[in-house]
C-alpha cells in the first residue's frame, strides 16, 4: 500500500474513533460533557502529522456534533484543527507522544477550546456564552488528563516504533 493511501486509511480510522469517543464515551458535566475525543486528536496530531490529522479531528468531532449540537458542527471543525496544530508542529521531535512539551501543550490546546467555543458561543446564543466557559474548562483539563493517560500507555507499548509513515 503506498504511503498516502495508508495515511488516508490510518486518517479514516482516527476519524472515526475520535467521533465514537465523542459521540458515545462521555461525562455529563455542568454544562455538556467530558469526552475523550480532543485527546484522541492530540495523539493523532503527534503521530499522522498535517494535514491528516486535522482531517482527522474535523471529520471525527464535526460528525460527532452531529449529533446533538448541529450548531455548533462548523465552530468546532475550526477549533479542533486549531488544538490540533500546536501538537502537528512538534510531531517529529520525539519518538515519544508524552513530554513535558506535549503536557504543556494541552493548555494551549485548552486555552483555544474554551476561547473557541466562548466566540462560537456569542454567536450562536450569547445568554449561554458564559455559563459553558465552565463545561469547556472541565472539556480541557478531562483530555489533557486523558491524553496524559493514552500517552504514557503508547510509550510504554512503544507503539510510535511500530508505525512507520
Amino acid at each position: 500500500m503506498n504511503k498516502n493511501a495508508r495515511k488516508s486509511a490510518v486518517t479514516g480510522m482516527f476519524a472515526a474513533m475520535i467521533f465514537v469517543l465523542t459521540v458515545f464515551v462521555k461525562v455529563p458535566v455542568a454544562s455538556g460533557y467530558v469526552h475523550f475525543g480532543d485527546a484522541l486528536i492530540y495523539i493523532a496530531a503527534m503521530l499522522l502529522g498535517s494535514p491528516w490529522a486535522l482531517i482527522a479531528g474535523a471529520l471525527g468531532e464535526g460528525l460527532a456534533d452531529l449529533f446533538g449540537y448541529a450548531v455548533y458542527a462548523p465552530a468546532t471543525v475550526i477549533i479542533k484543527v486549531l488544538i490540533a496544530l500546536p501538537f502537528v508542529f512538534i510531531r517529529k521531535k520525539s519518538d515519544k507522544l508524552l513530554s513535558i512539551k506535549s503536557a504543556m501543550l494541552t493548555i494551549v490546546s485548552g486555552t483555544v477550546t474554551v476561547g473557541g467555543y466562548f466566540v462560537a458561543d456569542l454567536i450562536i446564543d450569547r445568554a449561554y456564552a458564559v455559563v459553558d466557559i465552565w463545561g469547556n474548562v472541565i472539556q480541557a483539563v478531562g483530555s489533557a488528563i486523558i491524553f496524559i493517560i493514552a500517552a504514557t500507555a503508547i510509550d510504554k507499548a512503544k507503539i510510535i516504533d511500530k508505525i512507520k509513515f
